[in-house]
């Protein structure tokens, strides 16, 4: 088996979580399907793909739309509650996954970085939720998920109640606290999504340019 390690934590990879993206938004404000503009070569889901598909035992892409999706190289789930937000995305994810735990992310974060991913996962163990907390506020399609979300999340998108952090409240819950390591006002945060065109070309000119996103750790 092969051991890769960052500082937080030394689980051979890969891990026994389960990575979900979530793909069913239907991107108004960016006129076109943000999971497939291009991106370093391919586009920006591929690039989420081959990103983590070797730190997760298994990877599934959640869309509503599956056959957009089957070129991808992992196993596309059909949204069971189509058009219902992220709610519905992590339920069709978690009911559908062999692991107790997966980790979460958007379709549109394309600047994903794998030690971050394996710090939020090395934090699952006695929580349901492990969601990442930065500055602006916390982010809950960038987190770690459990099974014992599976019926709060039915509750919650029965009772018609959308939002992740009303239905966060009611977990155990670990946090992540992240703070950017450069005062650059360009910098990304590596949890950075795309939402318009402007949110577009911010990405691309700083892939462009080289720059590491977060300065590297020291191991």
């Amino acid at each position: 088996m092969n051991f890769l390690s960052d500082s937080s934590t030394r689980e051979p990879l890969p891990l026994p979580v389960t990575g979900l993206i979530l793909s069913g938004g239907k991107s108004k404000r960016m006129g076109r399907p943000k999971a497939f503009l291009p991106f370093e070569g391919s586009t920006v889901i591929g690039h989420i793909v081959s990103e983590i598909k070797d730190l997760f035992s298994e990877v599934f892409i959640v869309a509503n739309e599956v056959e957009s999706f089957e070129d991808l190289g992992v196993d596309v789930v059909k949204d069971i509650l189509p058009h219902r937000g992220p709610l519905g995305g992590i339920l069709s994810g978690l009911m559908t996954s062999s692991n107790h735990y997966a980790f979460v992310m958007a379709c549109d974060m394309p600047l994903i970085d794998k030690r971050l991913v394996r710090e939020l996962v090395s934090r699952r163990q006695d929580n349901d939720v492990v969601v990442l907390s930065h500055p602006q506020g916390i982010e809950p399609l960038f987190g770690v998920y459990s099974k014992n979300c599976i019926k709060p999340l039915e509750e919650s998108l029965f009772a018609g109640n959308l939002s992740v952090q009303d239905f966060l409240s009611g977990l155990k819950a670990g946090v992540y606290e992240w703070m950017p390591e450069r005062q650059d006002a360009d910098a990304l945060p590596p949890f950075f999504n795309i939402n318009t065109p402007q949110d577009y070309s911010r990405v691309i000119a700083r892939a462009g340019m080289g720059v590491s996103i977060l300065p590297e750790r020291r191991a």
